[in-house]
């Protein structure tokens, strides 16, 4: 049996169009920078600013119209960072 040919779909891994877009317009510099925060601004709709420092010491500024998406930026564009040992959180005598 074959499939009757319609509309094809597509597959994309963001959760709304506005997401894809923003994630497409700033995501020239994917995993490349070495920590990132975020700045509120009150100018326009676009309210908070995210700064990324890369290794060599240089920033890069990006706007969001939301908190939510300056975190979700930060995230894809910073490496995670390594895992702590929690041993040293009680005394020797504690374990």
């Amino acid at each position: 049996m074959t499939r009757p040919e319609g509309p094809k779909r597509s597959f994309t891994a963001f959760r709304s169009a506005a997401e894809e877009v923003d994630m497409r317009a700033h995501g020239d510099s994917h995993l490349s920078a070495i920590c990132g925060r975020v700045v509120r601004t009150l100018k326009g709709d676009l309210r908070y600013t995210v700064i990324l420092t890369r290794e060599a010491g240089d920033t890069s500024e990006h706007e969001f119209s939301t908190m939510q998406q300056a975190e979700a930026f930060i995230r894809k564009n910073t490496p995670l960072p390594s895992a702590r040992s929690t041993l040293h959180d009680h005394d020797a005598g504690d374990a």
